[in-house]
Formats: C-alpha cells, structure tokens, sequence
C-alpha cells in the first residue's frame, strides 16, 4: 500500500505525463503563419499570360512608390486603351480591394490546420465545517482533431484555389470593362465632333431659310420645319455633350483619379478596322479550354465533394475530447483521464451529409449548363464580331464614298446654278449622318472585339447588343423630322 508521499509522487508523475500528452499536442499543432499575399503570383501569372497586363496590389511595401512613379508617367501623355487599362490596373480601389480576398481564403487554409485549443477546467470547494479546499482540475482537448485536420485542409485548400480563380476572374472582367469604357468615349467625343458638324449645317440651311422666307420664296410651314430640324440638332449636340462628360467620369471612376489628375486627354478618334479579321474559326473549342469559369465551376465540384467527405467521416462522432482530470481531496490528489464524445441518438449527421451530397449536385448541374451557355456564347460573340466587322466595312468602303460622290455632284450642280443650295445642304448633311453611322458601326466592332478577346481569354463576357441599328436613311429621318 503507498504511504501518503508515495501517493503524491504517483499523481506528480501522472500530472507531468498529462503535460507532456499537451505539449505534444501542441507541436502537432505547428507555427502556423498566415501570408496574406499567398496566391497573388498565381493570380498574376494568368492574368499577363490571357491579357497582356500586369497587375500590383498595395500591400504597404516598397513598390508602392513604383507603382505611384508609374502612375505618373502614364497620365503625361495621351491616354490610349492599354495606358487607361494600366492606370485602372494600378489605382482602382475596388480591384485592390478584391485582392483581400486571398488573404482572407489563406487565412481560412491556415486556421484549417490548426488543432482546436485544449479546455482547461478549474473548480475549488470549501468545506462548510472548515479545514483544507478541494481542488478538482481538468483539462481536455479534441483527440479526434488529429485525424479531421487533413480532412479540413482540404476543404480550405480547394476553397483556396477557388478564390484564386474568383479574383482571376474579376480581374478578366474588369481588364475589359475599362477597356469598354474607353473605346466608348473615344467613339462619343468623335460623336461630339460630327453633331457639332450637323449642327452647323442645320443652322446654315435654317437662316437661309430665313432669307427665303423673308423673300416670300417659301411658307411659313417650311420656314417652321427648317428650324424644329435645326433646334433638334441642337438638342442631339447637347446629349453627345452630356455622354462625352459621363464617359469620361466612368474612365474617372474605373482609373481611380480625381482631382488635377482628371485632366488627361485622348486621341477623339476610334482607330481604324484592323488590316485582317480576328481568326473566329476555333473560338468555341478555345473557349472551353481556357474558360476560367469552368475552372472555377469545376473547383465548386471539388470543394463540394470535399466537404461530402468530411461530413461522412464525422456524422457520428464529430469531437471526441481526451484528457486528464486530478481531484484533490483530504490532503492526497488523485488523477486519471477523462473522455467526453456527444452519444448519436438524435443528431446522426444525416442532414449534413443529406445537404453536403445535395450542394455536390447542384455543382455538378452547374458546370454542365454552364459549358453548355460558354459554347453558345462563344458562337454569339463569333457572329457578332463579323458582323460588325463586314457592317463597318460597308459604311467605310460603300457608303461613305457614295456620298462623297454625291455631294462632290451636288456642288458642281449648284455651280451650274443647276441645283439650289438648300439641295446641298442636304447632301452634305447626308454625308455626315453616314459618317455618324459609320463611328457607330466602328465603336460596335471595337465593343465586339473586346468581347471576343474576353471570352478566348477565357471569360463570359456581358453581351452588348449592338447599340445602334439604324441606317443612314433613319438617321437623316430622325434630324429632319417632318420633312
């Protein structure tokens, strides 16, 4: 039988292996660290393969001062697409903002891995009739974390590599929503010009209506409907104002800019059609293979199925707490181990499994209809960007100098005292409203294009309906309404 001493020992010694079971639980456990930029090289990587353009996220660094010396040296020149897109790149909050998201998803890996905290309980008991407390203390943890750990490392890193493909996404997407908005305003300033343009030869063709009314050579009633076309092309020039302020405002918005730094200028033409059509021929198989969207789907697939996994393995027992329990009592301690598991009477994991193999579903629903809508997008952009092509080229190669040919006749006819000059003015009006057509036809092939090279870049694309459908013939109707 021990002796009161012998009995101290043999608590003291079963304390110290409790101890030692902790500490090495807590070596199991690591020195986990958390990089916030984790992921951003991956990200990075895609983005200047698929779209010609670096990214930078402001993390308090050194190259933070590079990026604003950057920023400067593109707002002194003239902001073409690829400078507005890499100001937008380097400035835009919002986009900066998204880069969080790795941090955060990195973090979640992180704390997947960790083994819960063991529980430490403490309770004293003083005798009502005097004499020395009772000390009963406890401490246990989650045995069976051991095990579930890998379990959850997988979940977060497969969550992991889903947020990496998100914010490569968002990125795609917002590459050409600014270059969309430049090609826009470009198209509106040239817009702005050409109304400016008509305006001129509204009022000419209104004040010599004047003279020949004040001659008695016309009715009031034509006097009227020269000037309604005049004054509503005084209105169309105050609309192309208005969207050449708010083009640039959106730019504004998207590059991040304010202040002196909204004074940049651009070239106030769209450039020209290129010399060779895009190749279209392999958009649909090219689309498939580089769809960052049914990466990203197919990631959803994978984390589903992961979370099915650990939701099985823990359906019954989910936590299973080992540790040691030493009570003191009368002077001597008495210590042993102590196991606490949730008995599965009621909650067997049911629903969660139930839920988990329902998320798996739809996932896998989703990645099929969402190939399915990539191969019919793909198609759609191909005929459209033809489209906007052969109707661009038939403005500039058919259109264009048939009017320039008629006006060109129109004079010399009016030289001949053949032909009056209101009939001139309306050939030269004619002419312009073609030409508005024409930058509208070239602004929707621009905007096309931008779709095209979003969706080989391997996004959906937001498809833009063709924003002006009408005929130069429409266009003149609309100027000289009543007539």
């Amino acid at each position: 039988m021990l002796t009161g001493a012998g009995k101290d020992e043999l608590a003291m010694g079963r304390r110290y292996q409790c101890a030692g079971l902790l500490a090495m639980a807590l070596v199991l456990a690591g020195c986990a660290s958390v990089k916030l930029n984790a992921g951003f090289d991956d990200v990075s990587a895609v983005v200047e393969q698929r779209s010609r353009s670096r990214i930078f996220w402001h993390n308090g660094t050194e190259l933070d001062r590079e990026a604003v010396a950057k920023l400067r040296s593109l707002l002194d020149d003239k902001l073409t697409a690829e400078r507005a897109l890499q100001i937008a790149l380097l400035n835009n909050r919002d986009l900066q903002a998204v880069y969080s998201d790795l941090g955060v998803s990195q973090a979640d890996l992180v704390q997947a891995g960790l083994l819960k905290n063991p529980i430490f309980d403490a309770a004293v008991r003083f005798p009502v009739s005097g004499g020395r407390p009772d000390w009963d203390i406890a401490t246990a943890m989650n045995f069976l974390d051991v095990f579930y750990v890998p379990l959850r490392q997988r979940v977060a890193a497969a969550r992991f590599e889903e947020t990496k493909l998100s914010v490569t996404g968002v990125v795609l997407d917002f590459s050409a929503r600014v270059r969309a908005a430049f090609f826009t305003h470009q198209a509106n300033e040239q817009m702005l010009e050409l109304r400016k343009s008509i305006l001129q030869g509204l009022v000419a063709s209104m004040e010599l209506a004047r003279r020949l009314r004040e001659a008695e050579n016309i009715s009031d009633l034509d006097f009227a409907r020269e000037r309604a076309v005049a004054e509503a092309g005084r209105l169309a020039l105050r609309s192309a104002e208005v969207g050449v302020r708010q083009g640039r405002e959106e730019l504004n918005t998207l590059m991040g800019l304010w202040g002196p730094d909204t004074a940049w200028e651009i070239d106030g033409h769209l450039p020209e059609l290129p010399r060779e059509p895009e190749p279209t021929d392999r958009l649909e198989p090219l689309a498939l293979t580089r769809s960052v969207d049914l990466a990203h789907a197919r990631q959803r697939i994978l984390v589903a199925g992961e979370q099915l996994g650990v939701n099985r393995a823990t359906a019954l027992i989910p936590e299973l707490h080992l540790g040691a329990n030493g009570e003191r009592s009368g002077g001597y301690w008495d210590v042993g181990p102590v196991i606490e598991f949730p008995i599965p009477l009621f909650d067997q994991g049911q629903a969660r499994v139930a839920r988990a193999a329902a998320e798996l579903r739809r996932a896998q629903q989703e990645y099929y209809a969402l190939a399915v809508r990539v191969r019919s997008t793909a198609r759609a952009v191909r005929d459209r960007l033809e489209g906007a092509r052969d109707r661009a080229l038939y403005y500039r190669d058919i259109l264009l100098p048939l009017h320039e040919r008629i006006v060109n006749e129109a004079q010399l006819h009016y030289n001949a005292m053949q032909l009056g000059p209101v009939q001139l003015l309306r050939a030269r009006e004619q002419q312009i409203a073609t030409g508005v057509a024409y930058v509208e036809a070239l602004r929707d092939h621009w905007l096309a294009r931008i779709d095209f090279e979003q969706i080989a870049s391997g996004r959906l694309p937001r498809i833009r309906g063709v924003q002006s459908g009408r005929t130069p013939a429409q266009l003149n109707t609309n100027d000289r309404e009543g007539h």
